[in-house]
């Protein structure tokens, strides 16, 4: 029997470290116009991670979340991050049994790559991808194996 996945991040300054246990989801780029301004980039690499599986390993104290206005549906749009250096921090989605993750601040390979873009209709005009993954101009179908998301009926 092998040993469950452990992956381990960590902020730019250091106080904060964390570590994954379990499988990680393939990693989305998301175009959405609050994830480009969350991260200042593009687009916003972003995985999931089972929720159970996060464990701090030391400054979980130093993390502060913002919640943005809710534009359309729940989930709200929630980001957290090191309130020295600003690093996006993981943190568990409400009604979900998973943790969003910027894979940015992986310390180990995950294992995985990306799989997609999302939100391309809001993707900035200077930076429109060119590679040949799959685009979404909003939301993309969510994969069969994440089962129902908050308000999803299954089946």
């Amino acid at each position: 029997m092998t040993s469950p996945q452990i992956v381990r991040g960590s902020c730019l300054c250091g106080a904060v470290a964390f570590e994954l246990e379990g499988d990680l989801t393939p990693i989305q780029l998301c175009h959405a116009e609050r994830c480009r301004k969350a991260t200042g980039a593009a687009m916003a690499p972003e995985m999931l991670a089972p929720a159970a599986g996060l464990r701090f390993v030391r400054g979980e104290d130093q993390i502060t979340r913002y919640e943005a206005p809710l534009l359309d549906t729940p989930p709200a749009y929630r980001r957290a991050f090191c309130r020295n250096c600003g690093s996006p921090m993981p943190q568990p989605i409400e009604g979900t049994p998973f943790a969003g993750v910027s894979p940015g601040v992986l310390d180990d390979d995950p294992g995985t790559r990306p799989f997609r873009h999302a939100f391309c209709a809001q993707s900035a005009p200077w930076a429109t991808p060119t590679d040949e993954l799959p685009r979404f101009d909003g939301r993309p179908p969510r994969p069969r194996n994440m089962g129902p998301g908050p308000g999803e009926a299954s089946g």
